[in-house]
Parts: C-alpha cells; sequence; structure tokens
C-alpha cells in the first residue's frame, strides 16, 4: 500500500493546574484594608469631601463621579472598589503595596525547573496634565525570591503608566473604559521560595490627588510537564500503522500511552510504554479494512500522575494498486479489474466473513454477487506479497 508519512514537530507540553488566582484579595474587596497586602506606604487620607474618595487608603469606592474617578474594572459600574494610593501634598513618592506569595510547597518541582507562574493586572490613569490636570504614575514589579527573600533571576516591571485613554484634554469619561492590562509569563527561576507583587505609585506634578488606580491583580500557576516531544510521526504499509516519537528532556516522567481514534475526537488507549528512552516505536496492527483514517496521540504521565496530550496525528489509509470496480453500487454483477499479477480475489462482509473467493490470473474478472444481501462488502485482492482493499456496495 501507499506510505503515508506524517509529523509534528517541536512539541511542548504544558499542564495547567487550574485557573485559581494565588493573590488574595485581587480586587481590593475584602476588608480591613490589609487584608492579604502591606501597604508600605500611602498619601493621606484626605482626598475630597465625599466618603467614597476618602474611604481608606490604597482601597477607595467609586462613587458614580466617573470624570473623577474609575469605575471597578470586574463589574463596569459604581459601587466596586479599587486600589488607590490616596493623596498627598508634600510627599511625591512612590507609594506602595505589596504581597508576598509563599510557594514553597512547590519547591521541588520549582528546583526540577517545570513551574510558571502567569501575573496580570490592570492600572488606569485617568487625566493628563492638560489644563490643570495630573499625570500620575504607577506600575506593577513582580520579584522571584529565595528562602533568604533575596531577589533570584529578573523581575517583571512594568514601565511607568502616565496617560489615559479619551479625550485630549482636561478630566474624562475614559474612566469607564481606560484600564489597561498588564501581564507576564515566565519560568519560576530554582530557588524560588516567594513571588512578590508589588504596586507603586508617585506624583508626576500636581498634588494632592494620586489618580492612579489598580484592579483585578492575578497570578496563576502552571507546570511544565517533564518532557519535550520533539517528534511524532506515523505511515502506513500493507495495512498495518508505523509510530515513531522522539524526545528530549524526560524529568520525572512515568509513561507514555498511545491512543487510538477513528474520528479524531474519542481516543482508546492501545498501548503504555515506560519512559526511560530517547526514541519510540509501535506498530498498530488492530486496524479495519473499513476504516479509511485513524488518529493518535500521546498520554503523557508523570510520576506524580500529571499529564500532558500530544498533538493528533492523523494516518490516512491508502489503497496500494488501481484496483477498480463496476459498477458500484452494484445489484448482479460487478467488473473486478486493474490485476497486474496472478492472485485471489476473497469479498468479505461487514461481519468479517469471506462470502466470496476466486483464483484469478486475468487483468479483469466477472463476478456474479445477485445472491449476496445488501449491505457494505470489501473486496480484497492480494497476489502473495502486496494486498489491496476496494469498498463494494450491494444494493436490491
Amino acid at each position: 500500500m501507499q506510505k503515508i508519512i506524517l509529523s509534528f514537530f517541536g512539541i511542548i507540553n504544558i499542564f495547567f493546574i487550574s485557573a485559581q488566582n494565588l493573590v488574595v484579595n485581587p480586587g481590593a474587596q475584602s476588608f480591613p484594608r490589609g487584608t492579604g497586602w502591606t501597604i508600605l506606604s500611602a498619601g493621606g487620607s484626605v482626598c475630597g469631601p465625599l466618603p467614597t474618595k476618602t474611604y481608606l487608603n490604597w482601597t477607595m469606592i467609586p462613587d458614580g463621579d466617573v470624570t473623577l474617578y474609575p469605575w471597578d474594572h470586574t463589574i463596569g459600574a459604581a459601587g466596586g472598589i479599587t486600589f488607590f494610593s490616596g493623596c498627598s501634598v508634600a510627599n511625591r513618592g512612590p507609594f506602595e503595596l505589596l504581597q508576598d506569595i509563599d510557594v514553597s510547597a512547590d519547591a521541588a518541582s520549582i528546583d526540577l525547573g517545570i513551574i510558571q507562574y502567569t501575573f496580570g493586572g490592570y492600572i488606569q490613569t485617568p487625566v493628563n496634565n492638560v489644563t490643570g490636570g495630573q499625570t500620575d504614575q504607577g506600575r506593577f514589579i513582580v520579584d522571584y525570591l529565595d528562602v533568604a527573600n533575596v531577589i533570584i533571576g529578573s523581575s517583571y516591571t512594568t514601565n511607568w503608566q502616565s496617560y489615559r485613554n479619551g479625550l485630549a484634554a482636561g478630566w474624562s469619561l475614559s474612566a469607564l473604559t481606560g484600564w489597561n492590562l498588564y501581564t507576564d509569563t515566565r519560568l519560576a527561576p530554582i530557588g524560588t521560595r516567594k513571588v512578590r507583587i508589588r504596586m507603586q505609585t508617585q506624583v508626576f506634578t500636581n498634588t494632592p490627588a494620586i489618580n492612579v488606580y489598580f484592579d483585578d491583580i492575578s497570578l496563576v500557576k502552571a507546570i511544565i510537564l517533564p518532557v519535550k516531544l520533539v517528534s511524532f510521526t506515523g505511515n502506513e504499509n500493507a495495512g498495518k500503522i508505523y509510530l515513531n516519537w522522539k524526545v528530549a528532556d524526560e524529568l520525572n516522567l512515568s509513561h507514555y500511552q498511545l491512543q487510538q481514534s477513528t474520528d479524531g475526537i474519542n481516543f482508546t488507549g492501545i498501548a503504555t510504554i515506560a519512559s526511560g528512552k530517547k526514541e519510540y516505536s509501535f506498530i498498530d496492527k488492530n486496524t479495519s479494512i473499513y476504516i479509511d483514517k485513524y488518529y493518535y496521540r500521546l498520554k503523557m504521565t508523570d510520576v506524580d500522575g500529571k499529564f500532558s496530550y500530544s498533538n493528533i496525528l492523523p494516518i490516512k489509509i491508502k489503497e496500494q494498486q488501481s484496483m477498480t470496480i463496476s459498477p458500484n453500487p452494484a445489484t448482479n454483477l460487478v467488473t473486478i479489474s486493474g490485476f497486474k499479477k496472478q492472485g485471489k480475489i476473497t469479498i468479505i462482509n461487514s461481519n468479517g466473513s469471506s462470502v466470496y473467493n476466486a483464483n484469478t490470473d486475468a487483468q479483469a474478472m466477472k463476478i456474479n454477487i445477485s445472491l449476496l444481501p445488501p449491505g457494505l462488502y470489501v473486496v480484497r485482492f492480494t497476489d502473495g506479497k502486496a494486498v489491496s482493499y476496494k469498498k463494494l456496495l450491494i444494493q436490491n
């Protein structure tokens, strides 16, 4: 049969533990104000006459005056709460709020270099230095700390944000839509035991209000499965499917499960192969003459039971010879042609039973099928070495 080869290269497998946010009080929603966070410094508490504008340092409930104060990022309306560093007449900052997230429970995996973190957070600076406005600044810093609280590796530090979305001058309704997302994904440096998230603000031109706001801070953990799949290839020959895969950097990997499917959706395990090599192979002999295409994937499992899947590899079954059946569908007689060597013809029903057998040394032959029940059949021809299949539909 014709040889078909398909492959996928350079597949790196990532297993996301969950969407659980490791940050405590990520949107300033929990009280008292220090819940989950440490206030290193903040502006004064008096910013304006309304209680919601002077609620507490580092927390603020927008009061609906969206020309001055932003709506909560999540609910998109007045009544939510945002991080806000207060007001300051004398001190220009920077002011800072931080949270240390203990990740020491994952020390073993971190030190194997297989855990990464994704940080996310929103900043809004709704006014600029036009017609008496302000260009106050805000930024995020994410540090990775060792057991001695020393920063290791490179920190993620955003640029100072000091702009707004909206009109070109003065205060504006940009507070409704001016949230800007900052995000960073990186492998935790070996030795990481804490991740520190810092929010900083500073007065740039005017006082007292520090018009920088933060909301919806997140840190999500993912594990990089300890194997890199370099290639996953397959080919079909004479009804058998030959599968091969190459890997690199097996770390703490337990085994591979090779899975097969006929629709690319529902998979069944057909073999389990222990880890410990760089190259693997398997021959799938459990194929059907009625199936035109098979799909394969690898389930890769580490010793802790965590797993990931490879991409899906399709293998199409191709006919080798130009055997033809005419007519098809047929009722009484069919002509089978295209033979180049003498051999044997077999007609097989849907139960896998042979219902007709004959030897031939001609290039074509006619067969009376009038006594066979209607249904789908497969015509098989072999010359003793190669095998060809062709579907035949018999009708009333």
